[in-house]
């Protein structure tokens, strides 16, 4: 925050790719702006620049200030979206790309990728996706699944600004074999404490160290507890992926709230 208690941190790019809707990429940029003391910048990568007056969003006073930004549209400018919106990450530093998957569109990979998948690809900053099942606004209960690596860090911070912005309360969980040994579970429990560590000050949170054979199946089943699930993305390679799938992307086919999936560069 600047002296003035004005944001002035790197800004959180929005990305809207159904101008009209896409409330969880909105409530989720807001989020995570008011928790970095940080603008908004709406980018509408398909629409044209006359539908700019319709797409911005009321604030209260005591929201983060918003810019709204409308690129050529893709196909006449002969770039994609994906291309647009790395540039326009680029050009104005921002900490974060926030978007939503189109209900039209599926999760996937190489030459099945989606829109959004591409953007998340492409970006040259952090990303969170959400998945676009159900509403972000009035959660009372976030489960944070973890299983430690680089997206960790994110994935706790996604949490927490929803969590803060939605006077909600967050479940780290993590899961271990049903015969695990004692060195699996000190390495579940030490998931969980630097999880914990990434809350800082936050104190409305609880561990879960769960046991279970299959993490997938385990997180879809507690998943109906909670309002959302908020999740770090595969760190699996492409061709992995491919092969074999991805817990994260499993959860999110398995469950009928929202998923946010977090994936720091």
């Amino acid at each position: 925050m600047g002296e003035d208690g004005t944001p002035n941190g790197r800004p959180v790019l929005g990305t809207l790719l159904d101008p009209a809707g896409d409330t969880q990429a909105r409530d989720l940029s807001f989020a995570l702006a008011r928790e970095a003391g940080a603008p908004v910048r709406l980018l509408a990568p398909q629409r044209a620049p006359d539908a700019q007056a319709a797409s911005v969003p009321a604030m209260s006073a005591d929201g983060p200030p918003v810019q709204f930004t409308c690129a050529e549209s893709a196909a006449g400018a002969g770039r994609s979206s994906a291309e647009t919106v790395a540039e326009e990450a680029s050009d104005v530093n921002a900490d974060v790309v926030v978007l939503e998957r189109p209900a039209s569109e599926s999760s996937g990979v190489g030459i099945r990728r989606g829109t959004t998948d591409r953007i998340v690809a492409n970006s040259p900053t952090d990303t969170v996706l959400a998945n676009g099942t159900g509403e972000l606004d009035d959660l009372a209960s976030i489960l944070v699944p973890v299983t430690g690596g680089p997206n960790t860090e994110l994935t706790v911070r996604v949490a927490r600004a929803l969590a803060e912005h939605e006077n909600a309360w967050i479940e780290l969980f993590t899961v271990v074999p049903s015969d695990a040994d004692a060195e699996q579970r000190s390495e579940g429990a030490e998931h969980l404490a630097e999880a914990r560590r990434f809350l800082g000050e936050f104190e409305e949170f609880d561990t879960w160290l769960y046991e279970a054979d299959d993490p997938t199946a385990a997180i879809a089943e507690q998943s109906v507890y909670y309002d959302a699930v908020v999740i770090g993305a595969p760190t699996k390679g492409r061709l992995e992926r491919v092969l074999f799938g991805s817990m994260p992307d499993s959860v999110d086919e398995r469950v009928d709230i929202p998923v946010v999936m977090a994936t720091s560069k």
